[in-house]
């Protein structure tokens, strides 16, 4: 039974990506158009019947109107922190509370995925809670793991030792700090997206990937890197990439495909055998 991962989307515009495996699929987050969710997972060939769902958090890029109506209505359960719950119901009320909501606490099993949760800094007057993921599922008796950490202000010990032994990883990589400041946010949302509840900058996601890699020591550790999140105003995916490869090989960190995650297209599909 092989395992496969894919990012549907990945900005401001929308958040949503899936891991699959013959049993089971997950999603990580609603946060596109109903129409561009289903085209997609049409695309993969994922059935919606043994489809699930986990939520990072409440902004309306990683769970919006138009997801939940895709949620409730192919009657996805919806695995969700009471904290984020409490934050997604502000805004949409009863359209959240008419979907299948499963409660959870750290860990949890769905199928045969085991998923644990852990807390991620990204916080403001609307949302309370922000959570990252790892996901283990075994492949030919071996144990793989993805890493999921898409909007955080800092990456801290915790995290990165939650994150380390990842086979894949998906971290954002937001923004470049001389076009944040040069960009036309209002200042106090430039100095949000800097502060440890914000965003990461292509060199804090560099900063992490090294001390995660530098941790890890499993076969085939951070084979796969996602940039994620990345900025339409505050930066470039060609930036992002080159800025992070740039750190990365100046520290000596090899044998890591680099890919970047992209807003309004799918990203390549990685199976493991």
């Amino acid at each position: 039974m092989g395992l496969n991962f894919s990012i549907i989307s990945s900005g401001s515009s929308g958040n949503c990506s899936i891991l699959w495996n013959e049993k089971t699929a997950i999603l990580i987050d609603c946060g596109c158009s109903a129409k561009y969710l289903c085209r997609q997972l049409k695309n993969l060939n994922v059935n919606t019947k043994k489809l699930y769902s986990v939520i990072t958090h409440a902004h309306i890029d990683h769970i919006s109107l138009s997801g939940i109506n895709f949620l409730q209505k192919n009657q996805i359960p919806v695995y969700i922190n009471k904290n984020i719950f409490q934050d997604i119901f502000k805004k949409y009320e009863q359209k959240i509370k008419n979907c299948l909501c499963i409660n959870y606490d750290k860990n949890f099993k769905i199928d045969n995925i085991v998923v644990n949760s852990f807390d991620a800094y990204h916080k403001d007057n609307n949302i309370s809670r922000t959570c990252g993921f790892t996901f283990f599922s075994k492949v030919k008796k071996r144990s793989y793991k993805i890493g999921y950490v898409t909007d955080t202000g800092k990456i801290c010990n915790n995290i990165i030792k939650t994150l380390a032994n990842s086979n894949i990883l998906v971290i954002e990589s937001n923004y470049n700090k001389q076009l944040l400041e040069n960009s036309f946010r209002p200042y106090e949302n430039k100095q949000w997206i800097l502060s440890d509840f914000g965003h990461l900058s292509n060199e804090d996601t560099a900063k992490a990937i090294i001390e995660i890699k530098r941790l890890s020591t499993v076969k085939d550790n951070l084979k796969y890197v996602f940039l994620a999140h990345i900025s339409k105003h505050h930066n470039t995916y060609e930036l992002a990439k080159n800025t992070v490869n740039k750190i990365l090989l100046n520290n000596k960190i090899t044998g890591i495909n680099l890919l970047v995650a992209k807003r309004e297209s799918k990203s390549p599909t990685i199976r493991i055998d």
